[in-house]
């Protein structure tokens, strides 16, 4: 499991270090947020400033990646699920810092070289792009059929009764809403302005028709991967190898990567292709102001609350220069800190037994639990556990507990600590839960309870 979580960590970081690296290079004639004629973006002190940011990005995923393997230490392993966030957290905020730093580089070489540019300070639309938009585009029919497949594991457990004890109908909509998502993302991506290249209307015209495309076949695939992720994710669930859970999220994370790069080459291709047609002095080259602010898009002129990010095709992001925009964008905050305290509270709160005089009471954090005297059949040790699923509850590498769904025992209430290879097994008389199985921080500790639950049976 601490491997797991490990791998995980370094494919985001490898993700970011990805993404970092896509925003240094020259498309739209920016480089990293900064606005650079073709001929400026060449100079020598430029190349200088992007080699120390393409290091940069390198030492910070080194960095993280060797943070990762804390998770091995005793001490962070208790609290894995938590260090988990809080590094991938830290891990965003020093590469946008990177960002910043070197942006701010860029900008002080161009006051110091007097590179200046024809201001632009509000959105300018082409009205013959607007009216063909959609036109050459890749047809809507296929993200709407990954859509329709995405409901396939819902449509299985409708007709078996044994999966669904192991995965309710609920949660397999989860798959459906997802894919929902990128139906939209699709329809943004179709409609995203069209950078405005030249002063010549037709040249502009036929630039938007190819990026159109482009957009809409990006968003296509990115709807194909996620179908397949959301189908073998689930069965993975059905087929009960743990190992299998981490594999389609592993694959998912990639695939995105590549499509990422793909789509941010093809663009700039595209955007070459045409500008190398052109003299730099025809090109509609202006300066575009201070848009990104903490990571987020900021532009009061802009009327959009939900723009693309600065790499094509990796998504949306929100404008903080609108007042909904700081609202929406302050809202994103509170579940990640809602996130980050329920974690640390799971992994901090051991839970307690009390034997009182008619029933054994469990504290633990949002999952309490008693039972009554009258509710054991019988009380057993073991020392293996089948394979199974959890419900609702929290599962991190040091403890488990809540509500589980074990093979041959069927709904159960875990409080278990992982390393501990003793359990005691309380057999109930209903079946929700059917078993409450629990052990101590130590092995000693487990067989001091099982006595005591024992004599009080008795």
């Amino acid at each position: 499991m601490t491997w797991v979580l490990i791998v995980i960590m370094w494919v985001v970081f490898a993700a970011m270090a990805v993404s970092m690296l896509l925003i240094k290079r020259y498309r739209s004639n920016q480089v990293l947020g900064t606005t650079l004629s073709e001929s400026h973006a060449q100079h020598p002190e430029v190349k200088k400033i992007l080699g120390a940011f393409t290091a940069s990005c390198y030492g910070i995923l080194a960095a993280f990646m060797a943070l990762s393997l804390l998770l091995l230490t005793p001490p962070v392993k208790d609290y894995a699920e938590f260090y988990l966030i809080l590094v991938v957290i830290f891990d965003l905020f020093a590469n946008w810092f990177a960002v910043e730093h070197y942006r701010k580089k860029l900008l002080r070489l161009k006051a110091q070289n007097n590179w200046v540019y024809p201001q632009k300070s509000q959105i300018t639309v082409d009205l013959n792009i607007a009216r063909e938009k959609g036109k050459y585009s890749v047809s809507p029919f296929w993200v709407w059929l990954f859509f329709a497949l995405s409901f396939l594991p819902t449509a299985v457990l409708a007709f078996r009764e044994d999966l669904r004890q192991i995965y309710p109908v609920g949660f397999s909509l989860l798959g459906p809403l997802c894919q929902l998502a990128v139906v939209y993302i699709y329809y943004r991506m179709r409609s995203t302005p069209s950078q405005i290249i030249a002063i010549d209307p037709e040249t502009n015209l036929l630039y938007a028709r190819m990026q159109e495309r482009l957009n809409s076949t990006t968003a296509t695939i990115i709807a194909l991967e996620m179908a397949i992720f959301w189908i073998a994710f689930q069965l993975a669930i059905y087929t009960n190898e743990g190992i299998l859970f981490i594999v389609p999220l592993v694959l998912l994370l990639v695939a995105l990567m590549c499509t990422a790069v793909w789509h941010e080459r093809k663009n700039r291709r595209l955007a070459n292709q045409f500008l190398s047609q052109l003299p730099e002095d025809k090109q509609y080259l202006r300066e575009e102001t201070a848009t990104w602010k903490w990571g987020f898009y900021n532009n009061p002129n802009d009327p959009r609350i939900f723009v693309p990010k600065r790499i094509a095709g990796m998504g949306w992001t929100i404008n903080i220069g609108r007042p909904l925009g700081k609202v929406a964008g302050f809202a994103l905050f509170i579940p990640i800190i809602a996130c980050l305290a329920l974690v640390l509270y799971g992994g901090m709160k051991d839970y307690r037994v009390t034997i009182e005089e008619n029933e054994i009471v469990i504290d633990a954090a949002m999952f309490d639990f008693a039972v009554g005297k009258d509710d054991v059949v019988s009380i057993s040790m073991t020392e293996k556990l089948p394979g199974g699923r959890r419900t609702s509850g929290y599962g991190g590498t040091s403890k488990s507990y809540g509500n589980f769904y074990l093979n041959g025992y069927g709904s159960c209430k875990l409080y278990i600590y992982n390393d501990i290879r003793q359990y005691i097994v309380l057999e109930l008389t209903g079946d929700k839960p059917a078993y409450v199985i629990l052990n101590g921080k130590t092995p000693e500790e487990t067989s001091r309870l099982y006595q005591d639950i024992s004599q009080w049976l008795d």
